[in-house]
C-alpha cells in the first residue's frame, strides 16, 4: 500500500521534467544577463573615456581662447602703436617741412 501509483509517478516525472525547463531557462537567462552587465559595463567605461576627452578639449578650447586674446590683444595695441607712430612721424616731417620753409 505505501508503494506510490503509477498516477504519482507520472505526475512526479512531470513535475522533474518541468523543474528541468525552469532549470534550462534560468541558465540561459542568467547568461542574457551577465552579457548584459558586461556590455553595461563596457559602455560605462566609454562614457567615462569620453567625459575625460571632453574635459581635456575643453581645457585645451579654453586655452586656445586666452591664447587668442592675448595675440588680438598684442596686435591690437601694436596697431595702435604703429598708427601713433606713422602719426607723429607725420607730424615731425610737416614740422621739419616748415622749419626749412622758414630757413629759406
Amino acid at each position: 500500500m505505501n508503494e506510490p501509483s503509477a498516477q504519482l509517478w507520472k505526475k512526479l516525472n512531470e513535475v522533474s521534467d518541468k523543474l528541468q525547463q525552469v532549470t534550462e531557462q534560468l541558465v540561459e537567462a542568467n547568461a542574457i544577463n551577465r552579457g548584459y552587465h558586461t556590455a553595461l559595463e563596457q559602455m560605462r567605461v566609454k562614457v567615462e573615456a569620453l567625459e575625460q576627452q571632453k574635459f581635456k578639449d575643453q581645457g585645451a578650447i579654453s586655452m586656445l581662447k586666452w591664447g587668442l586674446g592675448f595675440v588680438l590683444g598684442v596686435a591690437i595695441s601694436g596697431g595702435t602703436w604703429t598708427i601713433n607712430s606713422i602719426n607723429q612721424l607725420k607730424q615731425d616731417m610737416a614740422i621739419m617741412q616748415s622749419h626749412r620753409e622758414d630757413s629759406k
